[in-house]
This record gives C-alpha cells, structure tokens and sequence, in this order.
C-alpha cells in the first residue's frame, strides 16, 4: 500500500521512514520520524477530540461503544503525547466507514437512499477495518522487528512496540466483533424482523 504515497513525498515507504531513525539510507536523517505531512499531526489529535465525545455518547449507547471509544482515546492520546501521532495516521482511514454509517441515519433522507449508506457502511467496513487495517498494523509490528533484529536504530521508545501489538489486538478485535454485529444486522433485515431504514447496530 506504500502508505497513501509515503515513497513520492519522503523518498521512502512507510512505515519503514517512520520507524528508522537514520532515514534509512545510512545518514543523519533524523528528521525521519517526525510526521509525514502537517495532516499526520492534525488528524489523530483531531480524533482524539471525536473519541472524548463517544465517550459520551457511550454512556447511552451501551458497554459496547464505551469499550471502543475509550481504546480510541487511550490509542489516540498516548500517540499524541509521546509525539508518535504520525505512526496511527494510516489508520484512520477506518473512520470513512463512519461516514456512512452517520449518514445512513439522517432524518432528511428516503428510507431507499438510507439503505444504499447502509450497504456503503457495510461494505467499507469489511473492506478497510476488516482487511487493509490489519494489514498495516501487521506490516508495522514485523517491520519494526525486522529492524531491532537486524541492529538499526529504532526512532521509539522500548515499550511503544509493546504499546502498538496490545492495542492493535485490542482494536482489531472488535472490528471483527462489529463486522460480526453488522452481518447479524444484515440477516435481520433479509428475514423482516427488522425495517431496513433501521440503521444503528443496536440488538432488538
């Protein structure tokens, strides 16, 4: 995936500009860690911000989103704090998914146009947070062990590794646990026990 053109903008694939400290072309290039584009510095702390307001909205939506919101926020701060932003960037693109799954429960839209977003959501999500996310995170967590074993310098804290494949198992896991609401709110709709305009992931 080349990490949305890391190659045509740095000269080097990600995440491998990210994670070498020397650039990886035996330099100086210490500025290889540091953020991609302005936009990989903004975008995490921006969802930051969007995972606090899940958090309360979690406490009405149930345990369920809770548990997301609150990994978000953990994911998303630590990053942030440590000025590892730039390293969760490429995940974002799980949040296009929620793009549609907000639309798809808007009041000003025909119950047609509601499920057309709803087969959107499903799809994007399937596709991005079900296949290409855990893509990038495995991609992440073999190159960087790939480069401690092979002895070059590693722009992270020890414990960031550590960090990265707990909270990648964590939110990787309910992914699966959301594609598996999703595929019990599509056999509800087929079957009838469920209006089709219906659009949240609640159980009925």
């Amino acid at each position: 995936l080349n990490h949305f053109a890391a190659v045509e903008i740095s000269g080097e694939a990600e995440p491998l500009r990210s994670i070498r400290c020397d650039g990886g072309d035996g330099g100086d290039g210490g500025d290889a860690s540091l953020p991609l584009t302005s936009l990989h510095r903004i975008l995490p702390a921006i969802t930051l911000g969007y995972g606090l307001c899940d958090i309360l909205e979690g406490l009405d939506l149930g345990r369920d989103f809770l548990i997301h919101a609150t990994a978000l926020v953990i994911v998303m701060g630590t990053c942030c704090e440590l000025g590892y932003s730039h390293t969760v960037t490429p995940m974002l693109i799980m949040e296009i998914s929620s793009i549609w799954l907000n639309l798809s429960s808007a009041n000003f839209i025909s119950e047609t146009t509601s499920v057309v977003f709803q087969l959107l959501f499903a799809s994007s999500f399937f596709v991005i947070r079900i296949l290409i996310v855990p893509y990038i995170w495995l991609e992440w967590v073999l190159t960087l062990m790939r480069e401690e074993r092979e002895g070059h310098a590693i722009c992270f804290h020890w414990s960031f590794k550590y960090f990265v494949i707990v909270f990648g198992i964590i939110f990787n896991g309910l992914n699966f646990y959301w594609m598996y609401k999703i595929i019990r709110k599509i056999k509800r709709k087929l079957s009838g026990k469920e209006k089709m305009a219906e659009a949240d992931l609640k159980d009925r």
